[in-house]
């Protein structure tokens, strides 16, 4: 059993002989994208490693060797049975960090302008005024004036935010969602994302477009993905960078929608992808099916994006493509958007710190810890989760719940392993927990079709 909580990167790193249960970055798009500007810190990742000798079965996280204290890795441990779960930080490396990013690179307003909002806001526009919106009123209160957009624009978190409000309350159609997300990637032949054409695999490609800060804030900032990585599958769990029920399921598909169409756009192929949802099956199936595929699954545990690793390895043929209007690898250097390269939201950070308490097997509160490291109070702390709709509580348990949800449905491990992987010293209190987080007895999840 094999899972890469690899979502708090910057550059995803693999290592050369590790076989295919791999989902990392490889060297050639690395330095291509670092020679036209996008500045992916080499020693900042995430990889996945399986040892010799380990079962299949198995999985552990831990920092790697040799990969410097901001790095991240997940690999199976030796010695680990077949059937079970480990996590660990070797030696050398404080386990108590998070260590990918610094507390000045972390946005920790929804306030601070850091979204490249000239494609964003084109896209909407494109969408939203050809289902009944009104300009004036998709602009009221956003303090968005579309006339002083410029390519190297940025727009706050809080901005984007009013602006897609605004679209889904305004415009006709449950497809407008899907719509969004395409029309999002057909904007990324004239924004930086053009140097993703430079990847010779979907693998590097759809590593760049989900792991990568700089691509986050041009395609789909609202959303960051944690991946899971079984024996065949890349899974991908989207978590929104602004909390609340009302845009939730809305950002989630734009953000499906807008990957499917970007693997299309760049790849030239269609990938074969399944997606689960946790909503029941909606009346406008045909949209889902018309922009995400067949593959559709509905009342799952929880929202998800798969893809088989097969497909991953095939390479990308395609020239790379040359157009007038195409941003030129010169004018990437005067973005904004590179020179605070990287940037993770507060709640991406929160999530990211929760994750190194499960190496400690610690359910715990860590807020004071997380705090010290902003280099703010634990007051201040929870005021600007406040400001991004969410808390400490609600990111911790969201990490948790779908740590849960795939030991139990994805894997379907038992009940002591999975409590030992939790952190969890008795199973009556690993089922109580277990049904606060997920709703769900253990056997239940277990029984689901994840």
């Amino acid at each position: 059993m094999e899972i890469s909580l690899s979502n708090f990167t910057v550059a995803a790193s693999s290592h050369s002989g590790e076989g295919g249960d791999t989902f990392g970055e490889k060297t050639k798009p690395l330095a291509e994208l670092n020679d036209l500007g996008v500045h992916a810190k080499k020693h900042v990742g995430v990889g996945v490693s399986v040892r010799e000798g380990v079962g299949a079965d198995s999985v552990g996280v831990s920092v790697r060797e040799g990969d410097g204290t901001g790095s991240v890795g997940v690999s199976v441990r030796e010695g680990v049975g077949a059937d079970s779960v480990g996590v660990s930080v070797r030696e050398g490396v404080d386990a108590d960090s998070v260590g990918v990013f610094a507390s000045e690179d972390v946005v920790q307003s929804t306030h601070d302008k850091v979204i490249a909002g000239y494609w964003l806001v084109k896209a909407v526009l494109d969408v939203a005024l050809n289902r009944g919106a009104n300009k004036n009123k998709l602009f009221r209160g956003t303090g968005i004036f579309e006339d002083a957009l410029e390519p190297d624009s940025l727009i706050s978190i809080k901005q984007y935010h009013l602006l897609l409000t605004n679209v889904q309350s305004q415009t006709k159609g449950a497809d407008v969602s899907f719509l969004l997300g395409s029309a999002l990637a057909t904007q990324w032949l004239h924004s930086p994302m053009h140097v993703l054409q430079t990847c010779d695999t979907l693998e590097a490609l759809l590593t760049h477009l989900v792991q990568q800060q700089t691509f986050r804030w041009c395609s789909i900032p609202f959303c960051q993905f944690q991946c899971f990585t079984t024996s065949h599958k890349v899974m991908l769990i989207p978590q929104l960078t602004v909390g609340g029920a009302k845009l939730a399921q809305f950002v989630s598909e734009v953000s499906f929608a807008s990957i499917v169409a970007l693997l299309k756009g760049i790849a030239k192929q269609r990938v074969s992808v399944s997606f689960n949802f946790t909503c029941a099956r909606p009346k406008n199936i045909a949209d889902f099916e018309t922009h995400l595929g067949l593959k559709v699954a509905f009342n799952c545990p929880f929202n998800s994006m798969c893809i088989e690793k097969r497909a991953l390895n095939e390479p990308m043929s395609t020239p790379v493509i040359h157009s007038p209007n195409m941003v030129t690898d010169k004018e990437l250097g005067r973005y904004r958007l590179f020179e605070r390269y990287p940037l993770i939201s507060l709640p991406d950070y929160v999530r990211c710190h929760v994750y190194q308490t499960i190496s400690a097997h610690n359910m715990g509160s860590a807020l004071p810890e997380l705090a010290e490291k902003l280099a703010i109070s634990p007051a201040t702390l929870k005021r600007k989760l406040k400001e991004f709709n969410t808390s400490y509580r609600q990111l911790s348990e969201e990490v948790w719940r779908n740590y849960a949800l795939v030991l139990l449905s994805v894997h379907k491990a038992n009940n002591e392993e999975a409590a030992r992987q939790m952190g969890i010293n008795d199973l009556p209190n690993f089922r109580r927990t277990v049904k606060r987080l997920t709703g769900k007895t253990p056997s239940e999840l277990r029984l689901s079709n994840a």
